[in-house]
């Protein structure tokens, strides 16, 4: 090559190169130094030289910790929901565990229960497999229908109808997590516990308006370590009809304290490990006391607050961001349980829904949210009228419940107080109508009910009272549902307001 063509060639490499250079300098992202201060929601933030102030340092912990101890708030709820049942139960029963409180002549309108109703015979009890180790449920044959729940309210199994035994009744053994002992080859269905706290609910079923009947069988059920299983001794059974007792979670410090209490006493999943880890610095650790200092107390009893806030606002809008949630269609009624009983689906774990549900309600089950025919039942609920208002307790209202409602063994329509989520406490001390009701009914089988300040002339059979200045909302039960609740032959129409 001739020295003037290559000299020639290295100044169009050179050129390029620098263009090629510039071209990339141009396009290379632009660096943006820390400012100065930043204007947030909590404020003014300074920075130094890059480096936050004092104030700065001390105001993005208490926001990082505020904002972590909102979210465990709602992660933990069902947790606190059924702790403070257990509290509930030894204090104003004096129920132990194993123990069984049953509403005998059905739960009073001034307890608090989320969402109980007065048409069933509940009965219930707390276990602890860590105190207790292997636990033997033992139901008889008949009509009940049951639930094993851990404190996370996640189902472990069916018992009764739309268990494995049916009506014939039969033996569960509840392993504790982790369980490495003997374990009986026969006589017993066998669930491996993941947790040590469990709950264990039960409903006599009335057949034929004999309540009495169903009170009897339910107080045949046995819970008892396996330990005992030669000889177990008589279970104890308390009424809790008439009582007057608050089971929901509570306020400030108490929900964390109660929370604290599940903690120590079980197994952290894997799942919560990075709540775990949230909740450290706010003074709730896994084998240490719970003494939160003055700036730790602070958050979370604002935490309390605005994360009840949260649990509100997701039961009552909270549908509006899932699917499947109408019941019937171009009507307000939706179905009460929109989370899975192990509360997970095949990409993520169900927060919005689980806290749905359990804010305003109690106990997850693959038969509770059946969606077909056959041993179980299934909910609606409604937060708005026909018109698309809220139901107001001053008002007067009208449900029309069309003929052959689509549940083999009853119905069953209750109201709750939009504030507490439990039954609505009103004059009558009744809150619900149902198919065991002797209810007027209209020549085509239909049956009007009707839900205000004051009883409709002529049909006060029909009527639950409601009170002024106070929201509510109805809940349609069906027990053991037949198909036409699910293929579009049958269709319950909005609450309407007289006016």
């Amino acid at each position: 090559m001739k020295p003037l063509h290559f000299k020639l060639l290295l100044a169009t490499i050179l050129v390029a190169g620098l263009t090629i250079a510039s071209t990339q300098a141009q396009n290379a992202p632009t660096f943006i130094p820390t400012a100065n201060a930043v204007e947030t929601r909590i404020g003014t933030l300074k920075f130094e030289q890059g480096f936050p102030t004092e104030e700065t340092k001390n105001k993005v912990f208490d926001e990082i910790d505020y904002q972590r101890a909102v979210q465990a708030y709602l992660w933990a709820y069902p947790a606190v929901s059924f702790q403070s049942i257990m509290i509930e139960a030894k204090r104003a029963f004096g129920l132990d565990l194993n123990d069984m409180g049953i509403a005998d002549n059905f739960i009073d309108t001034k307890s608090l229960w989320l969402t109980a109703n007065d048409v069933t015979i509940y009965a219930l009890a707390n276990i602890d497999l860590g105190k207790q180790g292997p636990v033997v449920i033992d139901i008889p044959p008949g009509a009940i229908v049951g639930i094993i729940d851990d404190f996370w309210q996640r189902s472990l199994a069916d018992i009764g109808l739309p268990g494995p035994y049916g009506d014939k009744g039969g033996k569960f053994l509840i392993l504790p997590p982790g369980y490495s002992g003997e374990v009986p080859q026969t006589g017993y269905a066998v669930l491996k516990g993941t947790m040590n706290n469990y709950n264990a609910m039960v409903r006599g079923i009335i057949v034929n308006n004999d309540k009495d009947a169903a009170v009897q069988n339910v107080k045949r059920v046995k819970i008892y370590p396996l330990s005992e299983s030669g000889n177990p001794k008589p279970n104890k059974f308390v009424s809790i009809s008439g009582a007057v007792i608050n089971t929901l979670p509570p306020p400030g410090l108490d929900y964390w304290e109660r929370l604290w209490m599940f903690i120590n006493n079980n197994p952290v999943q894997e799942h919560d490990r990075f709540y775990m880890a949230m909740l450290k610095p706010l003074g709730i650790e896994k084998g240490k006391p719970f003494q939160p200092d003055a700036r730790q107390r602070k958050i979370l009893e604002e935490a309390t607050r605005i994360g009840d806030a949260m649990g509100r606002v997701m039961l009552f809008d909270g549908p509006e961001r899932f699917t499947g949630i109408h019941a019937f269609a171009s009507t307000n009624w939706h179905w009460v349980i929109l989370v899975k009983p192990t509360q997970e689906t095949e990409t993520y774990s169900q927060v919005d829904e689980r806290l749905h549900y359990t804010y305003g309600a109690i106990y997850t089950s693959p038969a509770i949210g059946v969606m077909k025919a056959g041993p179980g039942t299934n909910y609606v609920q409604a937060f708005k009228d026909k018109d698309g208002n809220r139901f107001d307790g001053s008002k007067s209202y009208r449900l029309h419940v069309p003929a052959n409602v689509p549940a083999s063994a009853f119905w069953s329509l209750t109201l709750y107080s939009s504030d507490s989520r439990s039954m609505l406490q009103n004059s009558q001390n009744d809150a619900a109508r149902s198919s065991y009701d002797k209810l007027k009914t209209n020549a085509d089988g239909s049956i009007d009910l009707f839900f205000g300040p004051k009883a409709p002339a002529g049909n006060e059979s029909n009527w639950i009272g409601t009170v002024s200045g106070k929201g509510f909302y109805p809940m349609f039960r069906f027990y053991s549902p037949k198909e036409g609740l699910f293929d579009g032959s049958w269709k319950l129409p909005d609450v309407e307001t007289i006016k």
